[in-house]
């Protein structure tokens, strides 16, 4: 069995709670997958993010329980496109289903689960037992299974709320962030600067990352100098001077700009002249979204990864959907 790191979490100033976690398999759980949706529309698409989960409660689970379900499927379906309809889902009446109880587990075998709470049968198979809250990831039957536990009902709830705060809502965050980015790059090239203009400043856009900064606030005030000093530069050239000039409308000055605010980021990332601030590599079949993203404004890999930011995960055109 995996170690499980031990996290001290301050919530805020007042109050902070232990949590045991498996820090890695949670960070790179597959929450999402990308597929070819609304197949027999006009408007069938493929990399559509839908659902790679089932979050599962247990039938006689408490109403606190069901909330925090609730809550994790919130920011799931934030960083979704839909739950992957088609006509003939509808007209079957199969639309697909999000939360499920764990007497629907051996049903619904399409994707990996996550189960929130310990009054379950999937919990009591495993044999498993929570002295605090928890985040523990195993492997069942062929498919990876998040569990959320702790030993009562409130701990669960704080675990549950973890999961959704601080793991997944900041995957919304970072991969809106992340992929709208590469958009603008794009929009750069091909001179429309409108439309990077409103890409960079649009909430679900480029300031997703908004919602990082939020949650990254606390830890932020412990980062060392030489941090502070390339995130506050990142920060100055996203918000500030790659907007003027996308409404200059200079391509040369926008372009070297981008090109300076991703170096910033492989510094966090990769920890290049500071210290590593991601301490896993994303799944490939999720991040390399961006990839194709590029591709359809005709840029490749070697446009944006070359010299210092050479670096990268995955040949191209390895992981296409």
């Amino acid at each position: 069995m995996k170690k499980m790191k031990k996290l001290l979490l301050l919530l805020s100033a007042s109050f902070a709670f232990s949590l045991q976690m498996d820090f890695k398999e949670v960070k790179k759980f597959p929450y999402i997958k990308y597929v070819t949706a609304w197949k027999g529309t006009p408007a069938e698409t493929k990399d559509v993010a839908v659902p790679n989960v089932y979050i599962v409660v247990g039938q006689k689970e408490s109403p606190e329980v069901l909330t925090s379900a609730a809550k994790v499927a919130f920011y799931l379906g934030q960083w979704t496109d839909g739950i992957g309809l088609s006509p003939k889902l509808v007209k079957e009446g199969k639309i697909p289903k999000l939360i499920i109880s764990d007497k629907e587990v051996e049903k619904y075998k399409d994707r990996n689960l996550i189960v929130i709470g310990t009054n379950n049968e999937i919990v009591r198979e495993l044999g498993l037992k929570f002295k605090e809250p928890t985040l523990k990831v195993v492997e069942k039957d062929g498919r990876k299974i998040l569990i959320v536990g702790g030993k009562d009902t409130k701990e669960v709830v704080k675990a549950a709320s973890f999961l959704a705060d601080r793991v997944i809502s900041f995957k919304v965050g970072a991969y809106n962030t992340f992929f709208n980015w590469v958009r603008v790059r794009g929009m750069i090239e091909h001179g429309n600067y409108e439309g990077a203009y409103d890409m960079l400043t649009d909430s679900r856009g480029v300031h997703a990352c908004g919602r990082n900064m939020s949650l990254a606030a606390p830890m932020m005030a412990k980062f060392p100098p030489e941090v502070k000093k390339v995130v506050k530069k990142r920060n100055k050239i996203m918000y500030v001077e790659l907007p003027k000039a996308l409404k200059e409308e200079n391509k040369e000055k926008a372009k070297k700009l981008w090109r300076e605010a991703m170096i910033t980021c492989f510094q966090c990332h990769h920890g290049i002249g500071i210290p590593k601030m991601r301490k896993f590599e994303p799944l490939a079949d999720i991040h390399s979204k961006h990839q194709r993203i590029a591709n359809k404004y005709g840029l490749s890999c070697k446009d944006c990864h070359y010299g210092i930011t050479e670096y990268r995960g995955y040949e191209e055109g390895t992981t296409e959907q």
